[in-house]
């Protein structure tokens, strides 16, 4: 499979339109066209954006493999509480996601594990100390 068959068939299975990705990764409609059909390259800029966009590796889209040699991406679950805070603020998935992976690194940092989720006021409070940073 060619990267731009990867990106299309990626893309496709997250039910994204061309004008979406383009959108979430800054780029041009035209320009992933033409690299989804490879008739472009790509530079590493341009692919940062999309494994960024896509929240996967570049491994992954260069290769299709991670670099634990898992053959698909998993999906991004976004808990409950988050969900209803994002749709209630109007943020965007890259913002929702942004805020999803700096409480997974806490998390990590903390080695809270064995803590229940957040509920929708604990999310919204993270967002609070965070939205100056959002983008």
């Amino acid at each position: 499979m060619t990267l731009g068959e990867r990106l299309k068939s990626l893309r496709q299975s997250l039910g994204w339109t061309q004008d979406k990705l383009a959108q979430e990764a800054k780029i041009s409609k035209s320009f992933l066209s033409e690299v989804e059909n490879d008739k472009a390259n790509i530079s590493g800029d341009n692919l940062l954006k999309m494994a960024n966009a896509f929240n996967v590796s570049l491994d992954y889209l260069m290769k299709g493999e991670s670099p634990s040699g898992e053959e698909k991406p998993r999906p991004v679950e976004i808990p409950t509480g988050l969900s209803a805070i994002a749709e209630r603020k109007g943020l965007t998935f890259k913002k929702t996601l942004t805020l999803l992976l700096a409480h997974q690194s806490l998390v990590a940092r903390r080695n809270d594990k064995g803590k229940s989720e957040m509920d929708e006021k604990a999310w919204e409070e993270f967002y609070e100390r965070l939205k100056d940073y959002l983008e």
